[in-house]
């Protein structure tokens, strides 16, 4: 655990440490979570999905790709040759 200071400037404004911004990987433009706990301020990078990718993180498509990877884990992957192969071993699957 790493402690250091951070001075609050003018209008409450803060600056990351340089040092403590490439260590988190947190770069302009990203956004930060902040909780209060027990009179600590907790903050904690934050990475948002853009709208357009949100169908892949719903519950019912990680199941689905929980059920894929299991199934990779058990028999591995297929092998297909030709295109035919490939569309006979998809649509018997």
């Amino acid at each position: 655990m790493s402690v250091g200071y951070i001075e609050v400037r003018t209008r409450n404004q803060v600056t990351l440490p340089k040092a403590l911004a490439t260590k988190l990987q947190i770069r302009e433009g990203d956004l930060l979570e902040y909780n209060i706990e027990d009179g600590k301020i907790i903050i904690t990078p934050k990475a948002l999905i853009p709208k357009e990718q949100t169908w892949f993180w719903s519950k019912a498509w990680q199941q689905g790709e929980k059920e894929v990877q299991k199934e990779l884990d058990q028999k591995g992957p297929g092998k297909a040759v030709t295109a035919k192969e490939l569309l006979a071993d998809i649509t018997n699957a």
